[in-house]
């Protein structure tokens, strides 16, 4: 039986599937928000934005506003976005569990 890997979270993720922006350096592409957690987001891309990973971005969506975050990781059109840890963001991601889903 091949190995496995399995990856352990720090937050419990919810898929989701509502639209946003992501906006960075290289520049900015709407796109899906495909999971959403207190500690980050997955976002597929429309556009490629030329992100690399460390670098800063911002977010925007009609479900929790304006956010930022750090690029994690990338494969193909999707990244991984870490949000800024703040009071902030943590009253905006609530919200949303709270109002939209």
């Amino acid at each position: 039986m091949p190995y496995q890997q399995t990856i352990e979270r720090k937050a419990v993720r919810t898929t989701t599937k509502f639209t946003g922006e992501v906006t960075c350096k290289g520049g900015s592409s709407r796109g899906i928000v495909k999971d959403l957690s207190p500690a980050g987001i997955c976002f597929q891309l429309y556009f490629d934005i030329n992100a690399t990973t460390g670098q800063e971005v911002s977010i925007q969506s009609d479900e929790f506003g304006h956010l930022t975050g750090i690029v994690q990781w990338y494969r193909g059109d999707r990244i991984g976005i870490r949000l800024d840890a703040s009071s902030n963001t943590s009253a905006q991601i609530s919200s949303y569990y709270k109002y939209f889903r």
